[in-house]
């Protein structure tokens, strides 16, 4: 494969969960591990789409780096940057914004359905531009790839469509991303109805204690009935158990099925908070190493947003030039 610049990241509202594993932070290290450009955003702009309560965003970010660094992120081939230090990410969503209209950006299902979970139906001016946002950010790295869940494909979308109208406004300057979706099938939350969110309290973080894990799989949802088996359709619930003892023991659901044919499901789920356990302690004892160095964290980020200002001034060099607001004659 060509090797290929990736633009990825998270919004730095807490720590991540199994969820953010299996369907992201797996595959950015596997991309990064085959010789890909993998630049991870910590896209502290649009953590205020859904809220204005700020107190937390800076250790949220360390949280977040932590995870990074103790999935096997290698800083010294994949910067790790914040968003609002970099310059050339803000005067890019600018130009941006004044070609996508108020009508495209309500479009977005994404938007709706962020409005619906998390912003009581409220939106702001930032919440309907977050993907013009979020284009800036992946078409100031002149990324190729963006890993994406399916419900991030709208982003990716308009991003194109983003780049295609500047483009032919102003002059052939961007390419166009392609989404990169994972294999992995979602994991739902531990209630069985959404996906594993932080904000809706049925998720397994990467940080939690061995006894957190303990507690949370002994109280997760399941369905009616006895039989421990994968049945999507009839016992949604034991179905992600299924799968997350699948996704984190690397045995294979039928295997598991036989293992647990007669018995329940508290031993099920015991056992499944063993497997997880397992999984997520070297990933803690990894984060426990790193969380003593915090000089070493701040060299991280500054080292990694120093890198992400430089790639970023770049491209706008190209943007200003196209669009003439390089203002040659006046500043030289």
């Amino acid at each position: 494969m060509t090797k290929k610049r990736i633009l990825t990241g998270d919004r730095p509202t807490g720590s991540l969960h199994l969820g953010h594993y299996v369907g992201s932070i797996q595959n950015r290290v596997k991309l990064q591990n085959e010789g890909n450009e993998v630049f991870t955003i910590i896209s502290d702009f649009q953590y205020l789409t859904d809220r204005l309560e700020t107190k937390d965003v800076e250790r949220n970010t360390l949280e977040l780096l932590l995870d990074y660094l103790a999935c096997g992120i290698n800083p010294d081939t994949s910067p790790i940057f914040i968003q609002s230090k970099v310059p050339a990410l803000a005067e890019l969503f600018v130009y941006l914004s004044m070609l996508v209209p108020v009508s495209r950006a309500q479009q977005n299902p994404t938007v709706k359905e962020e409005v619906r979970a998390t912003a009581k139906g409220k939106m702001s001016l930032g919440m309907l531009s977050f993907p013009v946002s979020q284009a800036a950010d992946i078409l100031a790295f002149d990324t190729d790839l963006v890993p994406v869940g399916e419900d991030q494909l709208p982003h990716i979308e308009q991003t194109r469509e983003v780049a295609r109208a500047f483009n032919r406004v102003y002059g052939e300057t961007f390419k166009e991303p392609e989404a990169l979706l994972s294999k992995v099938p979602r994991l739902m939350g531990l209630d069985a109805n959404q996906k594993m969110s932080k904000s809706r309290g049925n998720a397994v973080f990467l940080s939690d204690s061995k006894d957190t894990v303990v507690k949370k799989i002994k109280t997760a949802v399941t369905d009616s009935g006895k039989e421990i088996m994968y049945d999507k359709e009839n016992k949604p619930a034991l179905a992600n158990l299924l799968m997350m003892y699948h996704l984190f023991s690397g045995k294979e659901i039928k295997a598991v099925e036989t293992m647990y044919e007669g018995k329940g499901y508290a031993e099920f789920k015991a056992d499944l908070a063993e497997v997880v356990n397992a999984f997520l302690e070297p990933i803690r004892r990894a984060r426990e190493e790193f969380a003593k160095d915090e000089a070493y964290l701040s060299l991280v980020l500054k080292q990694g947003t120093a890198r992400a200002s430089e790639e970023s001034e770049k491209t706008m060099k190209r943007v200003r030039k196209a669009m003439r607001y390089d203002y040659p004659h006046i500043f030289h």
